[in-house]
C-alpha cells in the first residue's frame, strides 16, 4: 500500500505516535515517532501487526468495537500511554489507531502547566530568611524548618493565630526539593464542607447543579508535583477528613461524580491553631488523620516569648506600607518600643501589625511618636483595670471599620491593605457584627 506524500508528511509532524490497521490487522499507516518509540521497521505498512506485536491490543479494539483511552505500557524499558480507537465508516468498523506519548513527555507538559499556574499566583513569595526576626526562639524554629524542609515529609505546623504559619509553610516549600512546583494553600475554614471537597478533589462536568462546564481539577491535581498547604485543618468536618485521608495514603484522587482515578504526587504541610489531641478525644478529630499528619512537628513561638523581636517586626510593616504608598515613616520613638513590650500580643504578629499600621495611618508626620498610639494605650490601661484578656478584637475591628472607610467600602481594596484576602475580611466583618463594619 503506498501511503499519500502529503498525508504522511501531516503524520509524521505529530508528537505522537500513531499507527492504524485495516480490519484484517494489516498495518495500513504509521508515523516516524511509532516506529522510534515502539522500534518498528520501516517496512511494517502492508504486514500483518501480529508479526512484530503478536499479542496486539488493537485486535481486542478490532473485535469490540469500544475505544480505550489512557493505557499505560512498558516498552523497550519505557513507559507510554496509549489510546487506541476504532475506525468506523457508515456504522461498522472497518480498522483501528493507536496513538500513543511517552510518559516523561507528559510529565515535561505537566511541568509547563504547573509554570503557568505559578505565574497565575500559584506560588510561595516568602522564605525562611524574608521571616523577620532575631531572637533565640524565632532563629532555632527558622533553622528547624530548614532541616524539616528539605525532607518530603508531612510537616504539622502548630501556633498560635498570627504566629505566621503560612509564611512558614512557603519558606519551607521553598527549600525543598519541590520548590519548582506549585504552592497551593486553601483555608479548610473559609469554605462549607461541600463547597471545599469540590475545591479539594475536583468535579465533573454535571457533578452537580452548577457544576464548570468540562469540570474542574481540584487543588490536589493543581498541586501536583509541589505543595498544599492545609491550613486550620482542625477545622475540617468528618467526612473530608476521610477523603483526605484517603488520598493521603493512596496518593490517588477522584473527582466529584467521576470514576477516573488521578495520581498525584503532592506534599502536605498542616497548620492548626487548636489542640488535635483534644479534639480527638471529643470525637471531632481522626486520630488515623492526625498520626498521618503529625509525621513532622513545628511549632512557632508566640510574639510574647521574643518581644526582641518588636522593633525588626515594627519597620519590616512600616517598609510595606511605604512599598503600597501610603505612607513613609523614618523614624519610631524609643517610647513606642516600651510601650510594645508591656503587653502580651495574644494576637501576635497580626495583632502587632493591626495596631501598627492603624497608627502610619493617622500619623500626620513620618515619625511614630507615642502619642499616635494613644489608642493602643488606653485599651492597655482598661486591660490593666478591667483583667480582660485581650483587647485585639477591639482594635482588629476598629482598624477594619477605619480601612473599609478610606476605601469608601471596597471590600477588595481593603482586604488587601489588611494583608488578609477577602474571604478572611468577610469572616471577620461577621464576627464583629455587620452593623460595624
Amino acid at each position: 500500500m503506498k501511503n499519500n506524500p502529503l498525508i504522511q508528511a501531516i503524520f509524521d509532524a505529530s508528537h505522537d505516535g500513531i499507527i492504524a490497521v485495516d480490519q484484517g490487522s494489516t498495518v495500513i499507516w504509521v508515523n516516524k515517532n511509532a516506529l522510534e518509540i515502539l522500534g518498528l521497521p520501516a517496512d511494517i505498512v502492508g504486514e500483518k501487526i501480529t508479526r512484530y506485536i503478536p499479542q496486539s491490543d488493537m485486535l481486542r479494539i478490532l473485535a469490540t468495537g469500544k475505544r480505550e483511552i489512557g493505557d499505560i505500557a512498558t516498552v523497550l524499558n519505557r513507559q507510554i500511554i496509549i489510546n487506541r480507537l476504532p475506525i468506523v465508516i457508515d456504522g461498522q468498523t472497518v480498522g483501528a489507531v493507536s496513538t500513543f506519548k511517552e510518559i516523561t513527555d507528559i510529565q515535561k507538559m505537566e511541568m509547563r502547566i504547573r509554570k503557568q499556574s505559578m505565574e497565575s499566583g500559584l506560588e510561595a513569595k516568602y522564605r525562611l530568611e524574608d521571616i523577620v526576626g532575631e531572637s533565640s526562639a524565632i532563629r532555632e524554629v527558622k533553622e528547624l524548618a530548614d532541616t524539616f524542609g528539605r525532607t518530603d515529609a508531612t510537616v504539622l505546623i502548630l501556633g498560635e493565630t498570627g504566629t505566621g504559619k503560612e509564611l512558614f509553610a512557603q519558606g519551607m516549600h521553598h527549600c525543598s526539593p519541590r520548590s519548582a512546583g506549585p504552592f497551593i494553600a486553601v483555608n479548610c475554614a473559609a469554605l462549607p464542607g461541600n463547597l471545599l471537597e469540590s475545591e479539594l478533589f475536583g468535579y465533573e462536568e454535571g457533578a452537580f447543579t452548577g457544576a464548570r462546564k468540562g469540570g474542574k481539577a481540584g487543588l490536589f491535581e493543581l498541586a501536583h508535583g509541589g505543595t498544599l498547604f492545609l491550613d486550620e485543618i482542625g477545622e475540617l468536618s468528618l467526612p473530608i477528613q476521610a477523603l483526605l485521608l484517603r488520598v493521603l495514603q493512596e496518593k490517588k484522587v477522584r473527582r466529584i461524580g467521576g470514576e477516573r482515578i488521578v495520581p498525584v504526587d503532592v506534599r502536605i504541610l498542616a497548620a492548626t491553631n487548636r489542640d488535635l489531641e483534644q479534639l480527638i478525644r471529643e470525637n471531632s478529630f481522626r486520630s488515623d488523620l492526625y498520626y498521618r499528619l503529625n509525621v513532622l512537628t513545628l511549632e512557632l513561638p508566640p510574639l510574647r516569648s521574643r518581644l526582641e523581636d518588636i522593633p525588626a517586626l515594627i519597620w519590616s510593616i512600616a517598609h510595606e506600607i511605604a512599598e503600597r504608598g501610603d505612607r513613609t515613616i523614618e523614624h519610631v520613638c524609643e517610647s513606642v518600643m516600651e510601650l510594645f513590650t508591656q503587653y502580651d500580643w495574644p494576637g501576635n504578629v497580626r495583632e502587632l501589625r493591626n495596631v501598627v499600621e492603624r497608627m502610619i495611618l493617622l500619623s500626620k508626620t513620618s515619625r511614630l511618636e507615642r502619642s499616635d498610639a494613644a489608642f493602643f494605650e488606653k485599651k492597655l490601661q482598661n486591660l490593666r483595670n478591667t483583667n480582660l484578656s485581650s483587647p485585639a478584637m477591639l482594635d482588629e475591628a476598629e482598624l477594619i471599620v477605619q480601612v473599609l472607610q478610606q476605601t469608601r467600602g471596597n471590600r477588595a481594596e481593603a482586604a488587601k491593605r489588611l494583608g488578609i484576602d477577602r474571604t478572611t475580611l468577610w469572616r471577620k466583618m461577621k464576627k464583629y457584627g455587620d452593623k460595624q463594619t
